[in-house]
């Protein structure tokens, strides 16, 4: 993780609780840095002041002060990384990133093929079914409403381009195959 990735996934509050200090509702607390009686520190959603012993920082400065460190020791207590990679390692790196990168996307469009595979055997067993029952009889409207909204779900994904809610798509199709295939 860099610096900004921890300052955004860690608050101040976290670092302290993991110190043992407990922050009032307000926002003050007991400084451990140089330990006294009462609440002498400010505690702000990324820093902290201290208006005792005057010291101050990000959570960064907290942990050297009570760790008594440099940043860089800090920096790893906090979870964070050093990537600098150079040559063969760092090609290797990015050619896993890539690897991965791809079979990521080789595998959305194989669900979005099998998606589509599915809305359009929907509409299929509809039509059909339509085209082969007596008009108006019970079977026949419920492909026909299950028709029109196989074909809304198609316009709102391929011709809008929205999202839909491909579970509710499943579960349609199923309840379509066991009134229509039984």
């Amino acid at each position: 993780m860099t610096v900004e990735e921890i300052k955004a996934s860690v608050s101040m509050r976290d670092v302290l609780e993991k110190y043992g200090v407990s922050v009032g509702r307000n926002g003050m607390c007991k400084c451990p840095i140089h330990g006294e009686a009462h609440p002498s520190m400010k505690v702000f959603p990324d820093g902290y002041k201290c208006f005792a012993c005057n010291s101050g920082g990000d959570i960064f400065k907290f942990v050297q002060e009570m760790e008594k460190c440099d940043f860089k020791t800090a920096f790893k207590l906090l979870g964070g990384s050093y990537a600098h990679q150079t040559g063969r390692a760092a090609r290797m790196t990015q050619r896993a990133h890539f690897d991965r990168e791809k079979a990521k996307k080789e595998l959305a469009r194989k669900n979005e093929r099998e998606f589509r595979r599915i809305l359009m055997g929907c509409i299929d067993l509809c039509n059909w079914y339509l085209s082969n029952r007596e008009p108006l009889s019970d079977d026949w409207c419920y492909a026909r409403n299950a028709i029109q909204w196989f074909y809304h779900v198609y316009d709102t994904k391929y011709i809008e381009g929205e999202e839909v809610n491909e579970v509710d798509v499943f579960r349609k199709y199923q309840q379509v195959r066991q009134r229509f295939i039984t």
